[in-house]
């Protein structure tokens, strides 16, 4: 019954944050407002989008436990906490929507764009970027304490270098046996 319902889940909000928005002509960013007003979505030169807006209230319960988790250890830790930043999010939730239609789980895209390139296509201003990313791990605590077992990412999350964060969540509704992953999880760390 668990299943089903993580698969019916899981499938709904598949289809609320598909990837493929549309390709670039020119092969580079799109930034665009239409009639409307309406700003288009942001997209790297493969037209895969760089920012994604949260759309759904359980995703974005996710995204605030994991940064409230980060933000007490670091009290602990006697550094100051990371401000969140929606940006950041929506560039963290577009990676992880992005491993999830291209089947990987790494810092660099299959089109090879690290962290640091995805967040200057993004338009964003820093001076330092970073990146956490996870699959299989069902909540914000089990990603948190799967990130503190790891050097590298306990690192970002102890850095008294980063100011802003931001986190992205994103489930697979159609996991294969290849590629059994249902959890994606990004965190971005920035310093402006």
């Amino acid at each position: 019954m668990r299943r089903a319902l993580i698969l019916v889940l899981s499938g709904t909000l598949a289809v609320l944050v598909a990837c493929d928005a549309g390709t670039s002509t020119t092969g580079t960013p799109v930034v665009a407002a239409s009639d409307a007003g309406v700003e288009q979505p942001l997209l790297d030169a493969n037209g895969h989008p760089l920012l994604i807006p949260n759309t759904d209230p359980g995703v974005a319960f996710f995204e605030s436990e994991v940064l409230r988790l980060v933000n007490d250890y670091r009290l602990v830790l006697g550094l100051q906490p990371l401000v969140p930043s929606t940006r950041l999010g929506d560039a963290a939730r577009a990676h992880a929507r992005h491993m999830i239609e291209h089947r990987f789980v790494s810092h660099i895209t299959p089109e090879g764009l690290p962290p640091s390139a995805r967040m200057a296509l993004a338009n964003m201003d820093w001076t330092l970027v970073a990146e956490n990313v996870a699959s299989t791990y069902s909540s914000p605590r089990d990603v948190f304490e799967a990130w503190m077992a790891s050097p590298d990412h306990r690192a970002n999350i102890e850095s008294d270098k980063f100011t802003h964060a931001g986190v992205g969540y994103a489930l697979d509704g159609a996991p294969t046996p290849d590629f059994p992953y249902i959890h994606y999880w990004a965190m971005a760390f920035l310093k402006r």
